[in-house]
């Protein structure tokens, strides 16, 4: 299943770049067929990259809690902070890859198709910097968020279940807040919508304008994903402090 949500977030920016490789760009104009922006991508995949956080966060923790393998932990020169920071970081390091990949191939295909190549990267690089921060931010929030709302439960579907509903139904709060309210209560409840959220934030970083007005600012949505993600580390930290004492 994960290997399914990983492909599906990395699969069509390929298919996207062979179909433009195959394009003769002298029959092509610019309304029948463009590559997405760097930031346009994470549009849709934050869709299965939120699903694939949903399946794998369970699995580094879930079965540990159920197992009673936290108490073995602590027999040992192992402190809550290194397990959860090898969790994290096992988890960060495969989400970051999936995130950075397909802007990567997007960038790569780009500097190859420039008539110019060296000139294009020249004027150029400075998208690589902040398309990796975008990528981190992704990673960061989605993994952290993940691992937090799985280290409730000891069953794996509860766990899934649960991340699904703080992406996705948190998106639809945030929605209904926006379609049907105004002012700063309204924006607040905004923020509730996390995959919007970052979203967002990545148009910020990548200085890519969102394809419709939003009630606040992507600056505010960066500043907000990073107190969210560090007070859910935090948390996710004092859980297994928690939990190591029994």
């Amino acid at each position: 299943m994960s290997g399914l949500l990983i492909g599906l977030a990395l699969v069509p920016i390929v298919v996207l770049v062979v179909i433009s490789a195959f394009l003769d760009p002298a029959e092509t104009t610019a309304n029948d067929f463009e590559l997405p922006s760097y930031a346009g991508y994470y549009d849709w995949a934050i869709v299965p990259l939120g699903l694939f956080a949903a399946v794998v966060a369970p699995l580094l923790l879930c079965p540990d809690r159920r197992d009673g393998v936290l108490s073995l932990y602590a027999s040992r020169p192992i402190t809550p902070g290194d397990y959860v920071g090898s969790r994290l970081a096992a988890f960060l390091t495969v989400s970051a890859l999936v995130a950075w990949l397909p802007p990567v191939i997007l960038f790569t295909w780009n500097a190859l198709d420039a008539s110019n190549p060296g000139s294009w990267l020249r004027d150029n690089w400075d998208v690589v910097p902040r398309f990796l921060a975008a990528g981190a931010i992704v990673a960061l929030v989605l993994s952290t968020l993940s691992l937090f709302t799985a280290s409730f439960t000891t069953r794996r579907a509860y766990a899934a279940i649960s991340i699904l509903a703080v992406l996705f139904v948190g998106a639809a709060i945030g929605g209904i807040a926006e379609e049907n309210f105004s002012g700063p209560l309204s924006d607040a409840l905004s923020l509730a919508n996390i995959p919007q959220a970052i979203v967002d934030s990545v148009h910020w970083l990548l200085s890519d304008p969102v394809s419709e007005k939003r009630p606040l600012p992507g600056w505010v949505s960066t500043l907000w994903l990073a107190g969210l993600t560090v007070a859910l580390g935090l948390g996710l930290l004092r859980r297994t402090e928690r939990l190591v004492r029994g």
